[in-house]
């Protein structure tokens, strides 16, 4: 629980400066490249990018899941039961970040945030 919390709070601290963390352009590269690999195996340009975007990604869903409750109801994600790989949300996130590219400029785990939110509303 205390390691949970340490970590929340210092995902947080890192998703609000802006100087450490890539924006969206960044992320949508790395998460293109993770799909790429997923669906052909091509690695041209290593691992790195997959690890990223993954790693994103889990860091987002660990986050979720522990301060989701301290949203308002129409600001929580609902994550179904049959919980998404982290495959499938990397190409919720492609696919978010296609569709609004007038985001990119924004902090990659605020994006990622954003995308999954819209995946896995909560029902009112």
């Amino acid at each position: 629980m205390k390691a949970g919390i340490a970590a929340a709070v210092g995902l947080i601290g890192t998703l609000a400066s802006g100087s450490v963390m890539a924006d969206g352009n960044e992320l949508l590269k790395y998460c293109q490249a993770t799909v790429r690999w997923l669906d052909t195996g091509e690695t041209a340009g290593g691992m790195f990018g997959p690890g990223y975007c993954l790693g994103v990604i889990n860091g987002v869903m660990s986050l979720r899941g522990i301060t989701n409750s301290r949203f308002p109801k129409n600001a929580q994600t609902c994550i179904p039961s049959s919980v998404p790989s982290t495959g499938q949300t990397a190409r919720i996130l492609v696919k978010y970040m296609t569709e609004n590219p007038e985001q990119l400029h924004l902090d990659e785990g605020f994006i990622a945030m954003l995308a999954i939110h819209r995946a896995f509303p909560c029902k009112e």
